[in-house]
């Protein structure tokens, strides 16, 4: 018989006197995490476990939860012969560290050092006092008379072998005491690591069963967990012009719930529980005051003109507050198996994966793409000599992407880092694959196009640009080259195009476009002039 059953119960408050006072008949049941499912923000977890029920009523407790599930999402499924009666869920906050044995270890070993160490130090003492007590006899003895010179240069000779020793005594002593120093700093900054992990309490969810025989039953639980998401993340891979790009999808999966997930079946989903599901409703928009407007927007606050007056006119009646809605992103989600659900996406990975709950991001490699492309030089001059290469790809629209940064990989050199920008609508999506060396463009200023013509109140300026574009490479490229001309900022100031150069011209912008195809070591001359007219009272800046 299959049962399920959804509740949030006890409060949290309410869970510690339940703890202390449980009822002799609870049978605690441990439960391993079997799969989780990663959203953009939180996780939905899995757990199985089986136990023996005997005939009547029971209680099962599944302990070492984590905290951080939602009550509201537990479910409880059951296979056997048995009913189940009610789930209730309560905290238990006198659950030891799971990293207790460890920390007595450590504890243990790091008093073994200290004490070592003392022990260490107590011998390099013993050196010192010896020196010490060699020092003062070697000087009553010279102070004596009597002695012979023989006598005073074997006494200075036993002095000076035993000053050896100790100084050597001393000196192991010292890189004994330093080794056991470090090992014991070693250990002491891992526990202080372990012991800054304060304790966590877990949860528990207490299931009513009632069995009309002893059986061996199976469970599932399911419940939403925050401290988990992941975010997206790609290579881009381009080996040479005119092939393929190789895309990545990767993700950052992230797990912060203290609970470990070992050699689980792992899913990412696009969607967010967290996120708000209301949908937006446009409430009234009341003219009250000249020049002013008001709305009361979906969080329940007013707008105002800026050119409303000072005093706030009042919300007109019966207004309603809306939860704001926010339009769920297209998702990237992981792995060889895809599945389309009514608002979402989800990518299955197909082998167990196993993410502790470090709170860190472990990557997760999702599929690989074959994304057609077309490679194309492109040089602004005026900035820089030097050609990038950049490559537009199409097709991207059928892999549910989301927007996220990206390693640029070309000819098997890391290139340098990007963003898919996928949050507008866009039939090609531009890739720069940095600076191609075998493509340079210089520019200089045309001979003879500096005259400074003076008619009455007027004065005209003229400058030209030379373009020379070489092609070092091997093979063909495909170019765009991008120049400027100035625009006038007012009506006095005429700016006049005089030579295009066999550009396409953005009059709006002063924009100057040349596409070409340069041939393998050729070289292609370009260039362009335009004239500024300004009153000779009025001087202008002219490159």
């Amino acid at each position: 018989m299959n049962t399920l059953i959804r509740r949030s119960l006890l409060l949290p408050l309410m869970a510690l006197p339940l703890l202390l006072v449980a009822a002799e008949g609870e049978k605690p049941v441990t439960s391993k995490v079997s799969g989780a499912k990663v959203f953009l923000n939180g996780a939905q977890v899995s757990r199985t476990a089986s136990a023996t029920i005997p005939a009547g009523p029971s209680t099962l407790v599944f302990t070492g939860l984590t905290q951080s599930l939602d009550p509201m999402s537990i479910q409880v499924s059951g296979k056997g012969g048995f009913g189940i009666l009610s789930v209730n869920h309560r905290i238990n906050y006198l659950t030891e560290s799971p990293k207790k044995k460890e920390i007595e270890e450590l504890q243990a070993r790091i008093k073994q050092l200290e004490h070592d160490w003392n022990i260490e130090n107590g011998l390099q003492q013993v050196w010192v006092n010896e020196e010490q007590l060699l020092l003062k006899n070697s000087q009553v003895g010279g102070q004596q008379s009597g002695l012979t010179a023989a006598q005073l240069q074997a006494v200075n000779d036993y002095v000076r072998e035993r000053m050896k020793a100790m100084k050597a005594g001393w000196l192991a002593q010292e890189e004994k005491k330093q080794v056991i120093g470090q090992e014991a700093d070693k250990l002491r900054q891992q526990l202080a690591q372990l012991q800054g992990q304060t304790p966590r309490p877990t949860s528990e969810i207490v299931v009513e069963i009632d069995a009309p025989a002893e059986v061996a039953a199976t469970f599932v639980l399911t419940y939403f967990a925050n401290g988990a998401g992941w975010t997206p993340a790609y290579d881009l891979r381009a080996k040479s012009v005119g092939q393929p790009i190789e895309l990545l999808m990767k993700a950052q999966v992230v797990n912060n719930t203290g609970e470990d997930w070992n050699k689980v079946e792992l899913g990412l989903s696009s969607g967010n529980p967290t996120q708000g599901g209301v949908m937006p409703q446009l409430n009234p928009w009341v003219l009250e005051q000249p020049y002013v407007l008001e709305t009361i927007s979906s969080r329940g606050a007013r707008a105002y003109d800026m050119k409303a007056p000072a005093a706030a006119p009042s919300v007109a009646e019966g207004a309603v507050t809306m939860n704001k809605y926010e339009d769920m992103p297209a998702t990237l989600e992981v792995a060889n198996t895809v599945v389309y659900r009514t608002t979402t996406v989800e990518f299955a990975i197909d082998a167990p994966f196993s993410i502790p709950a470090d709170g860190m991001a472990h990557t997760v490699a999702v599929k690989t793409h074959s994304v057609p492309a077309t490679y194309k030089h492109y040089c602004t001059p005026k900035l820089d000599k030097d050609a990038f290469l950049y490559a537009r790809t199409t097709g991207w629209e059928d892999l549910n992407l989301l927007p996220g940064q990206a390693n640029v990989f070309f000819e098997g050199t890391y290139v340098g880092q990007s963003y898919l920008d996928l949050s507008r609508p866009q039939d090609t999506l531009a890739i720069s694959l940095g600076r191609d060396k075998g493509v340079v463009v210089e520019r200089v200023r045309r001979k003879g196009a500096d005259d400074k013509a003076v008619v009455g109140t007027k004065r005209t300026v003229t400058r030209g640009w030379d373009l020379t574009v070489k092609n070092n490479k091997g093979t063909s490229v495909d170019l765009e080259i991008v120049d400027q001309y100035p625009l006038s900022p007012r009506s006095e100031i005429e700016v006049k195009l005089e030579d295009r150069g066999g550009a396409s011209v953005n009059e709006q912008t002063g924009r100057l476009t040349w596409n070409l195809t340069l041939e393998a070591k050729a070289t292609r001359k370009l260039g362009f002039s335009y004239s500024v007219k300004h009153p000779k009272d009025q001087p202008v800046v002219v490159e």
